[in-house]
């Protein structure tokens, strides 16, 4: 193994860490509007019956978040999805090895 390959794959990590990092604070910040999937337009509805009270708490929910209750329960629903099909865990539960990376907690394989 060469010193240059180690160099490169210690500093692929660390470059990875930053720009997740990065990206974590943006979107904490609320200054990066959530990407659309393939830049798809939003041309499906899904419904959802709720009673009077319920829906008046979900939009001071969403009015105390800066969102419309459309976005938010969009922004809620991605989240949760996310959640159950990708890794949220931390960086530092991850075994890393240049040709692949696997979380420890959950046993996803991440790549």
């Amino acid at each position: 193994m060469s010193s240059d390959y180690l160099k490169q794959t210690l500093l692929a990590d660390e470059v990875r860490k930053a720009e997740v990092a990065g990206a974590v604070d943006a979107v904490l910040e609320g200054d990066v509007a959530p990407a659309l999937v393939d830049d798809e337009p939003r041309d499906r509805q899904v419904l959802i019956r709720v009673g009077e009270t319920q829906r008046s708490q979900w939009q001071a929910a969403a009015e105390s978040d800066g969102a419309s209750v459309s976005e938010w329960l969009r922004q809620m629903a991605d989240a949760r999805w996310r959640e159950i099909y990708t890794c949220t865990h931390p960086l530092e539960r991850r075994q890393v090895y240049p040709w692949s990376e696997i979380c420890l907690d959950c046993g996803t394989k991440l790549r």
